[in-house]
């Protein structure tokens, strides 16, 4: 029943947001007057924790934030995550090394507080920033090989058919590598998960996982997809995503998150 659901957890990028990385209109009305009814909106992103929160101060909406795919955490009105999960920049060597080998390829490392953008490649630089607010460029590993990162993150306009094949079989128990989108590719150590993430923040405002209702279209959502959750995938999800969950909606060209949330009655 409606009545039941304490948390909306949405990804961004195919979910949320449209072609045009536009909100749903309607958006802001609707966390408020779900937060007025007691039900959180959790956005839960690859996108950097200064992108996201940007994007939602100046909304002026209340909304918890996953970011970097789990990485990081953090509640609405707290000003540091609770929840941070860090790998040395060193466990990449060999990621970066085969991305760097590949025409076109921008690896981006995901600090909690920056990103750093290998500078091969300058028209790359507008995608890039489209996700990452906070940004320092590199030429040489020497320069990143100390800092403490949440993923790197690889841009290539085909990644699916050039750079995931490439960087795919470099996976491994300790790193997991994901296709995170039509453009990205998401390198992580295999314990960072959105869906690790959710279960912390979960447990903090003492949410059940029945009580929750998640929407994804990517592999990078597949985690917090399972474990119990009302589990919803976007009409353009990837067949594997679909296949993994029980609820579907239209797709995120049609407001198809707020289009859900209508059908079960969570919103007029």
């Amino acid at each position: 029943m409606p009545h039941a659901f304490r948390m909306i957890v949405t990804d961004m990028d195919g979910t949320l947001l449209d072609a045009e990385h536009r909100l749903p209109q309607g958006f802001s009305s609707a966390v408020h007057a779900l937060n007025a009814r007691g039900i959180r909106w959790v956005i839960a992103s690859g996108r950097q924790l200064a992108n996201l929160k940007k994007r939602f101060e100046a909304l002026a909406v209340p909304v918890d934030i996953i970011a970097e795919n789990g990485a990081l955490a953090q509640c609405f009105g707290e000003t540091t995550p609770f929840y941070c999960d860090l790998t040395p920049a060193d466990c990449f060597t060999e990621i970066l090394n085969v991305s760097l080998g590949l025409n076109g390829a921008t690896p981006v490392l995901c600090g909690a507080d920056c990103a750093y953008v290998h500078d091969a490649y300058p028209e790359n630089f507008q995608e890039v920033s489209r996700y990452f607010e906070q940004t320092q460029q590199w030429q040489r590993q020497a320069e990143i090989a100390t800092l403490q990162i949440c993923k790197v993150a690889v841009y290539h306009r085909h990644a699916a058919d050039v750079l995931y094949p490439a960087l795919a079989p470099l996976a491994s128990d300790s790193m997991r590598v994901i296709l995170s989108g039509p453009n990205w590719v998401d390198v992580q150590a295999a314990g960072i998960d959105k869906g690790n993430a959710l279960n912390a923040l979960r447990h903090r405002l003492n949410c059940p996982p029945a009580s929750v209702v998640v929407f994804g279209d990517y592999l990078n959502d597949v985690g917090m997809l399972q474990g119990g959750v009302h589990a919803v995938a976007m009409a353009n999800a990837l067949p594997e995503v679909r296949a993994l969950t029980p609820h579907h909606t239209l797709a995120n060209t049609q407001d198809g998150v707020l289009h859900y949330l209508q059908k079960i009655g969570l919103l007029p």
